[in-house]
């Protein structure tokens, strides 16, 4: 049998003319299959891929070797428990899609290119709770809870799973789904805490195996044959471990047989187009596969979504085939669409000519409800629609929105500048130009005044016509013409060109948005000026007007080349961005915009409520106050905070306190309600680190004890004791080794002590020939330091000596205290002398004299009194 199967293969080879391994490695190539499927298939045939080619191909074997025959397949299963990865020799090497010679893609079978389906990987996924148990599937059975017990097995031939001190249980033909209450009514007859309840033992059955099912591929096949599957696979699936298909083979009927019975068929463009095919059956060992020749080849191009090569069943038609390529584009040209046809054999004429064109009205087709019946060959195309118009108007120039716009009948150029948003600020309205092509078709252009085309009574002088365009000028492009402006209280100054009957109205109107709400709320209407050029002067002649008089035409006046018109906003003598502050225990504090009738509850609702330790009651109101005194600038209430209506439970407050602007209010906490009290404990602590305070009033000495106390190696004479940034003087030597408790501290938040070791120096700093750090010496005096630094400068006078635990004491003649490791020695400089100034002396002894002559004459008169 071996020697048989290997002989044919021979032939085959000789036939197909392969005899190098190039065109081998070509041929697997063409077939979509790398050299590791190639060993796969020919261990199905009992032969050894390598020793085969070395024998027949490249001559590397002797003659008399034989390769041994493989007498065992294994079982190619899937192992769930283990994560697949991909390898090189695993990736099947892209084609590019075949096409027809005029470049169009066959539809579909592209979706085959990319299938790293050599190791089944592209079979593997969850598993469907329709799955049946079989023989060859691997089960895990896991219990936990008053009973512990895992066992792996595999179910036998004849359906059973033995489990060790239990027995076998028939599982065969059960689903997935059911799996597990199968095997929980048959465990619990061993296990009775399976069914209390509450459960006390826990079950957990799951696949960690699949059994390899063997199924076979036949017709336009890229490999055809036999294939071995997981028994999870699909129809779909075992289409992409074959490789795929081929463009002569047909996606529309795929046709499964099992127990030569034919069971299902499957259309592939529900797969390619919908996303979903409803007959993919899962398959059972020996099912077979059968891929049949091409129903047909239809080409359709031009403006469709996807242009192709498709395939159509006998009942469908031009509107399937539409659908099939995606549906039109916007720009196709359905009135005519073109058919090229290859007249059928039966029935032809006896002509030259065996083709043919058809041309349909796809719109009636649709009104009638037709759908085209379409024959093997033909090829549709639908062709690109003009890109002329007619019914367009063309606006450019000094507008908002240039370009092209619908003409209607009877549109005139204001409603053409209309549908383009209006006409710019520096528009120049003296010209307009509007171009036309005549009957001849050549392009001319006509010039008009704007400001007489825009005048109501004008409205439908100059009408339109298709194909009309329409050119507005800026006062850059005639920028040495008069023009007038205004500015002020607007989105934007704005400079127009003056023309004759130019009135204060007509400019007003249209740079300001006087229809608007809201600018009309901010606008000073009761003055406006109008500036007005002075020939042979260089100031302005101030022209005030009202301008409600003149937005009600009661007043109006006709401008003059280079007037200016300027424009007031209220805020010069009110304010009209009002607003309230909040803060304190809110959760987003800062400034809000005040409205009418705001309330504190309005309020602390826009600021998002209180925060959790807020005091709810009532909040304070700071108002300002000014008595013009100088001394009264606020008034502060305290205001009670109606929950009912800041909860929405009633619909008006009832405090009736309404907020002004620029109020303060403020929120505060709940008493004892502020953070966590917190200090520092570093350096020789047992324990160190940082300690929350339990209470207010606990002391230094108590978190020590908490933290453990201090280590041998502490140094305590040398602790520093920080708040608030800066160093507090105090002895936790005096503090622990001799219970001095004035030394024992209140804590406070953020408070910090730092124990070091030794220092073993001592700093001398000042006024010193040669200040420096120095060892210390336990018994050597301040001014032994000071002699190793050099002594005193001549402008050294008073010595401090400061301790590391933050006590500075002066060093005299009759006091010389103790130098402490780590301690700082510091000479003071001499205050400098003020100077002198001559003359001084004598004015000053006057001003004394003077003094003590009014004293006595005042004791004379005093005793002539008496």
């Amino acid at each position: 049998m071996y020697a048989q199967s290997e002989q044919q293969i021979k032939q085959e080879l000789e036939k197909r003319g392969i005899d190098t391994y190039e065109e081998v490695q070509a041929e697997l190539r063409k077939r979509g299959m790398s050299e590791a499927d190639a060993r796969r298939q020919a261990r199905l045939y009992g032969i050894n891929y390598d020793e085969y080619l070395n024998k027949y191909i490249l001559s590397k074997e002797s003659e008399n070797s034989q390769p041994e025959a493989i007498t065992t397949i294994e079982l190619d299963t899937v192992d769930y428990t283990t994560e697949i990865s991909d390898r090189s020799d695993q990736i099947v090497e892209q084609n590019p899609t075949e096409q027809k010679s005029d470049g169009l893609p066959y539809f579909g079978y592209d979706v085959f290119n990319t299938n790293p389906y050599a190791s089944q990987q592209g079979l593997v996924g969850n598993i469907d709770p329709g799955y049946i148990i079989g023989p060859g599937d691997e089960l895990r059975v896991y219990l936990w809870g008053e009973a512990e017990f895992q066992f792996e097995g595999k179910v036998d031939i004849n359906g059973n799973l033995f489990i060790p001190n239990v027995g076998q249980v028939f599982v065969s033909g059960t689903s997935y789904s059911n799996l597990h209450e199968r095997m929980k009514q048959y465990l619990s007859r061993f296990y009775s805490g399976l069914t209390k309840n509450p459960a006390a033992i826990f079950l957990d059955v799951s696949l960690t195996k699949l059994r390899p099912i063997r199924i076979v591929v036949m017709g336009e096949s890229k490999n055809p044959g036999s294939l071995l599957i997981n028994s999870f696979a699909t129809t779909l699936n075992s289409l992409y471990a074959s490789g795929g298909i081929k463009t002569s083979g047909s996606l529309r009927e795929i046709k499964v047989f099992r127990n030569n019975k034919f069971v299902s068929t499957i259309d592939l463009y529900d797969y390619l187009i919908k996303g979903a095919v409803s007959e993919d059956l899962r398959l059972m060992s020996n099912d077979v596969i059968f891929i049949q020749s091409r129903l047909n080849s239809i080409s359709i191009q031009g403006e469709v979504n996807r242009e192709g090569i498709y395939e159509l069943k006998g009942n469908e038609g031009l509107i399937d085939l539409i659908g099939f390529a995606g549906g039109l584009k916007p720009t196709a040209h359905t009135q005519s669409v073109t058919i090229k046809r290859i007249r059928p054999v039966i029935g032809r004429p006896n002509t030259s000519f065996d083709r043919e064109i058809i041309t349909l009205d796809y719109n009636d087709l649709l009104v009638q409800g037709v759908n085209f019946t379409l024959q093997d060959g033909d090829e549709i195309v639908f062709n690109k629609v003009l890109d002329k118009f007619d019914n367009l108007v063309t606006v450019s120039g000094s507008v908002f929105r240039p370009g092209e716009y619908e003409y209607k009948e009877g549109m005139s150029v204001g409603d053409l500048l209309q549908l383009a948003g209006g006409l710019r600020p520096n528009t120049y309205f003296e010209k307009v130009d509007l171009f036309r092509r005549d009957r001849t078709g050549e392009l001319k252009f006509q010039s008009y005044n704007l400001t007489e085309v825009l005048e109501p009574s004008n409205r439908q002088d100059i009408l339109l016509q298709a194909d009309d365009s329409l050119k507005v000028y800026n006062d850059e492009e005639l920028k040495n013409l008069e023009t007038v402006s205004i500015e002020g209280f607007l989105s934007e100054p704005r400079t127009v060109l003056w023309r004759e009957n130019l009135t204060l109205y007509d400019l007003i109107f249209m740079s300001a948005n006087v229809e608007d709400l809201e600018y009309q709320n901010r606008i000073l209407t009761s003055r406006a000026d109008l500036l007005r050029f002075q020939a042979g002067k260089t100031e302005y002649q101030v022209v005030p007007f009202n301008l409600d008089n003149v937005l009600d035409k009661k007043f109006n006046a006709v401008l003059r080349p280079k007037d200016r018109v300027i424009l007031y906003s209220r805020d010069i003598n009110e304010v009209l961005d009002q607003y309230v502050t909040i803060r304190g225990a809110v959760k987003n504090g800062g400034r809000y915009t005040l409205t009418d009738s705001m309330t504190v509850e309005d309020l602390i609702l826009q600021a998002g409520g209180f925060v959790r330790t807020a005091f709810r009651d009532s909040v304070t109101v700071t108002r300002e106050n000014f008595d013009f005194s100088g001394n009264l600038i606020a008034n502060i209430k305290r205001v009670p905070t109606d929950m009912n209506y800041l909860l929405g439970q009633s619909s008006e407050s009832q405090n009736q306190y309404y907020l002004s602007h620029n109020d303060n209010i403020t929120v505060d906490l709940i008493p004892g309600s502020s953070e966590a009290r917190e200090i520092k404990l570093t350096g020789e602590v047992k324990f160190p680190g940082s300690y929350f305070l339990e209470s207010k009033n606990e002391t230094l000495k108590e978190v020590l004890t908490r933290a453990g106390g201090v280590s041998p190696n502490a140094y305590l004479p040398g602790a520093k004791f920080y708040r608030n940034g800066q160093q507090l003087a105090l002895s936790l030597d005096d503090l622990l080794n001799k219970q001095n408790e004035s030394f024992n501290i209140t804590l406070q938040p953020n408070d910090s002590l730092y124990i070091p070791e030794a220092f073993y120096t001592v700093r001398v700093e000042g006024e010193v020939h040669n200040p420096s750090l120095q060892k210390y010496q336990p018994n050597q005096s301040v001014r032994g330091y000071i002699k190793h630094a050099g002594g005193k400068t001549r402008n050294g006078q008073k010595i401090f000596i400061t301790n590391a635990n933050g006590f500075t004491q002066r060093v005299g003649w009759f006091r010389n205290p103790k130098v402490l490791d780590g301690s700082v020695i510091t000479v003071a400089a001499k205050p400098p002398k003020e100077p002198i100034e001559p003359g001084k002396f004598l004015e000053n002894f006057g001003t004394v004299a003077a003094i003590v002559s009014s004293t006595l004459t005042t004791i004379f008169l005093v005793q002539r009194l008496d």
